[in-house]
């Protein structure tokens, strides 16, 4: 992906499905929850056929040769899918990858050396390559889990390039908690689920997110100068569509900057001024 260019003050990012992207800024890339495979349609589900993607990998994880990182949120398969992860490390085989302490039996288990993995923690901030600066979050995928160690099994990151800020909210819900942690920090460019939750798919094992009306808000309130929907167009079951975010944003935070990406789009992001 040398296309991406390297201006100093911009980051680029690429969607590649669910709530993955490739980010880069200045020749480093990094990763976020890639899933490109179908492995969640090989589950055995109920009902039957209930996962479906809507559209193929955009692109192929064994094209994937020069990432720098990869990051995990989460241990769900839609988030640390060890096909994907596994074709990456042979990849890009200089490429570490960072999630929280829950994942890492897993990310052994797919065959990655124990050497390129980190365990990631609320409240500790680790530095990598070219300046970057990734500081856990915690998340809330419908509740907070931590262990006895103060480990959370759900993450979001800040990353930070001398003062450019973009968060990657993993999956969770929008809670005043969440909200102290991130008031900190100068988004220049949030990636929300806005897939929603509710009984119905609770009842089927499906947790939940934020909606669109909270992620919206969320991005006013905490004044981000882009925001960016994900998780809610490849899996049409586990979605309430995108109507419902561009509706808030046009009628009640006009002004606020958002894009919707299709798969595989690259884009260039410019530090807001």
């Amino acid at each position: 992906m040398s296309h991406h260019g390297s201006n100093p003050s911009s980051a680029s990012i690429q969607y590649i499905g669910q709530v993955g992207v490739i980010i880069e800024r200045r020749g480093y890339q990094v990763a976020v929850d890639p899933y490109l495979t179908d492995s969640v349609d090989r589950l055995p589900s109920t009902p039957a056929g209930f996962w479906i993607r809507n559209y193929v990998p955009p692109v192929d994880p064994a094209s994937l040769t020069s990432l720098s990182l990869v990051l995990i949120t989460h241990e769900h398969l839609d988030h640390l899918d060890p096909e994907t992860l596994i074709a990456i490390a042979n990849a890009s085989p200089s490429c570490q990858f960072a999630a929280p302490l829950t994942c890492l039996p897993l990310l052994r288990e797919a065959g990655i050396e124990e050497r390129r993995l980190i365990a990631m923690k609320y409240g500790t901030p680790v530095s990598f390559g070219q300046g970057l600066q990734v500081h856990p979050i915690a998340a809330w995928h419908e509740e907070r889990e931590t262990d006895h160690d103060g480990w959370d099994r759900y993450l979001g990151y800040i990353l930070e390039w001398d003062g450019y800020t973009i968060y990657h909210a993993g999956d969770t819900l929008v809670q005043e908690e969440l909200i102290e942690m991130l008031m900190p920090y100068r988004i220049d460019i949030g990636l929300l689920p806005i897939n929603g939750r509710d009984l119905f798919r609770n009842r089927l094992g499906v947790v939940g997110n934020m909606n669109a009306r909270e992620a919206a808000a969320l991005a006013w309130e905490l004044r981000m100068d882009t925001v960016i929907p994900l998780h809610y167009d490849l899996y049409p079951n586990n979605s309430e569509g995108i109507a419902g975010f561009v509706d808030e944003l046009y009628s009640r935070y006009r002004g606020q900057k958002f894009h919707l990406f299709q798969p595989g789009e690259i884009r260039h992001f410019h530090a807001a001024t």
